[in-house]
């Protein structure tokens, strides 16, 4: 079964993942870009899903918050 995932989705659960490890998304994405994330599971999804999220993005949900 495959599923399609909406790119806000992914923007979000990233977001959601990125604050429960005490983390903006901001940061996450900083270190994402510079592989220096040392927690297993934000790392498994910045590999996973790292290239669906962009600068734009990130300031997007910054300027929502």
């Amino acid at each position: 079964m495959i599923r399609v995932i909406d790119h806000r989705e992914i923007v979000q659960m990233l977001a959601d993942a990125a604050e429960a490890n005490d983390l903006t998304l901001e940061r996450f994405y900083e270190l994402g870009r510079r592989d220096e994330l040392d927690n297993p599971t934000l790392r498994d999804l910045w590999l996973i899903w790292g290239d669906e999220l962009t600068s734009e993005d990130v300031e997007e949900l910054a300027k929502a918050s």
